[in-house]
């Protein structure tokens, strides 16, 4: 890309309608990958429920399974966002329809 080209595209992406469609994008890719998360490790949310439910002593060690539910979740939020954000937002110019083939994953 030559310098004028550059700095065309620079000033494009800089434009307060390309930073919202990249914090909406942001924004929604978390959504997404929140929810993959929490219908992953969902199991082990279920099942610190139960801690709470059970009556006894020993009803806190179901708390414990909240430690790697809350770590896988935010390992495939993390993890999700940065390869999603990567490949569909990152150095492109957006434009409002790209909402659902980035969601979708079409656009890579």
């Amino acid at each position: 890309m030559d310098e004028f080209t550059q700095a065309v595209f620079d000033a494009a992406y800089s434009a307060r309608p390309q930073r919202n469609l990249r914090l909406l994008f942001g924004a929604l890719l978390i959504l997404k990958h929140a929810l993959r998360g929490f219908a992953f490790s969902w199991p082990l949310y279920l099942l610190s429920a139960a801690g709470l439910a059970l009556p006894g002593k020993f009803a806190w060690v179901f708390l414990l399974l909240l430690i790697p539910a809350v770590a896988l979740s935010g390992y495939i939020l993390a993890k999700g966002l940065r390869e999603d954000y990567r490949a569909v937002v990152r150095g492109r110019l957006l434009k409002f329809g790209d909402v659902k083939s980035g969601l979708l994953g079409a656009g890579r």
